[in-house]
């Protein structure tokens, strides 16, 4: 059995696919683009010493963009809102959990 989805259904879902996608390319701090490049990995400062076998585990903090925060799941939320600032969450471990522009 063949199920019929309306054509203005059809239309309604592609447009806002595309509205979803054109807010993440206009996101100020590129969050999406941050996320790929940091998922997964530990944030270290440049004074850390990094053993070779986590070089491509981790990334330096300074490589970030100048206007960004890094908050550890454990911080109080702050109140200022920024978007275009990049915020980073991280664990305990500092490894990245996600980002997003505020």
């Amino acid at each position: 059995m063949r199920y019929q989805i309306p054509g203005t259904l059809v239309l309604a879902l592609a447009m806002s696919q595309l509205a979803f996608a054109d807010t993440y390319k206009k996101s100020p701090c590129n969050a999406v683009h941050w996320t790929h490049m940091l998922e997964g990995k530990i944030l270290l400062e440049a004074h850390d010493r990094k053993p070779l076998d986590i070089e491509s585990l981790s990334f330096n903090v300074h490589d970030l963009p100048p206007n960004h925060r890094i908050l550890h799941v454990y911080d109080d939320e702050v109140a200022d809102h920024r978007p275009d600032r990049l915020t980073i969450y991280v664990d305990r471990e500092n490894i990245f959990m996600s980002a997003y522009c505020m």
